[in-house]
């Protein structure tokens, strides 16, 4: 970029509607006015997103299990894979404070055609919460004869950026694949649930109750193979039926499960000593979406 372009931005970041046009440059970004941010927030994800006009949407997306994630979805796709140059500029009334060079980030043929998540991602919460505009520089994608700028205005974004970051403590410290298949273990002959089977059935009931696109509960219960068959069938479901139950008084509806008794035919771990047969005295909670 230079200088007499850089002096421009500087001067235009904020201020200039979106689309302006200098020789050779293309910008885009929020006027004051335009300026707007929004979040959405549930335990599972939370979002904060910014409008640039005639240009597309840039987010933030927070997940359960710590992910943060930065996007750029474009109205018109990219012809071609190619690198954006990525700095912190400051707006008009800023100007004496310095750009900050944030590095190359890759641009993608795709509707979004810019991705990246954590350390980065951060960086950028942390430079719009300084009153500074993220802004991306590429020539433009139909000849390459322009440069673009795109910038993400500060403008409004600390109330909503106050907001996001209490969604973002509020999310789960775990996702779907911690809790996707969950063992629970019994005392020899019992049906009853322990401390640490109620403590891990928990963590279970929480996860189905923020996340609503858990379609379905599997629950199979096992037993060692001491005893006859048909006692072991029968203790087997017991188990089966005295998980789900905590559950459902957990607030977890009694229509997503499906039990299943195994009884002594599936053993994980071998019969023959007192550590195998209390590995297989078990129920297995198979989540599925």
């Amino acid at each position: 970029m230079t200088l007499f372009l850089r002096q421009w931005l500087v001067l235009c970041v904020g201020l200039c509607p979106a689309g302006s046009v200098l020789a050779g440059a293309q910008y885009y970004g929020a006027a004051l006015h335009e300026s707007r941010w929004e979040v959405k927030s549930t335990r599972m994800a939370c979002t904060l997103s910014h409008t640039i006009p005639l240009y597309g949407t840039v987010r933030f997306e927070g997940r359960a299990g710590g992910g943060l994630d930065f996007t750029v979805q474009v109205l018109r796709r990219p012809a071609k894979a190619g690198v954006a140059q990525l700095a912190s500029l400051a707006p008009a009334w800023k100007h004496d404070t310095p750009a900050l060079a944030l590095g190359q980030v890759s641009v993608a043929d795709s509707a979004e055609p810019i991705r990246f998540d954590r350390p980065l991602a951060w960086r950028l919460l942390a430079e719009l919460e300084k009153g500074m505009f993220p802004t991306f520089t590429y020539p433009d994608w139909a000849d390459g004869r322009d440069e673009v700028t795109v910038a993400v205005s500060a403008v409004n974004v600390k109330p909503a950026l106050g907001e996001f970051l209490r969604c973002l403590d509020g999310l789960l410290s775990y996702d779907f694949s911690a809790v996707q298949k969950t063992l629970v273990n019994f005392a020899f002959g019992s049906a009853a649930l322990g401390p640490e089977a109620r403590r891990v059935l928990d963590r279970v009931a929480e996860y189905l109750l923020a996340d609503p696109a858990v379609s379905g509960v599997l629950i199979e219960g096992h037993t060692d193979n001491v005893g006859f068959r048909r006692y072991n069938e029968r203790l087997s479901r017991q188990r089966s039926e005295v998980v789900r139950d905590y559950l459902v008084k957990k607030g977890i509806a009694r229509e997503k499960f499906t039990l299943r008794s195994q009884g002594e035919t599936k053993p994980l771990a071998s019969n023959r000593t007192e550590s195998g047969r209390a590995v297989n005295r078990r129920v297995i909670v198979l989540l599925t979406r």
